[in-house]
């Protein structure tokens, strides 16, 4: 899976889970536009899409849209070579 392509997937899970059609920035910071609940809400969703599991160091390193499709290819790999 190419990251164009997990990137159009998370975008898909965005819209869905936060029922909404508004596109967020590349660069935006995620925590501007959710609070906690919408967040778990939405990394959930993304784990079991992708069948990975985020490490807490994850957490602090998602804080863009860029950010989570970096770290979603990252487990995406990880999990492949396993």
């Amino acid at each position: 899976m190419t990251p164009g392509e997990i990137r159009a997937s998370i975008e898909d899970i965005v819209r869905t889970e936060l029922r909404t059609d508004m596109p967020l920035p590349d660069d935006a910071v995620l925590a501007e536009h959710l609070d906690s609940i919408r967040r778990l809400s939405l990394v959930v969703a993304i784990e079991d899409h992708f069948e990975i599991c985020f490490e807490p160091e994850d957490d602090e390193a998602a804080r863009t849209l860029d950010d989570v499709v970096r770290i979603v290819t990252q487990r995406v790999r990880e999990r492949r070579h396993d």
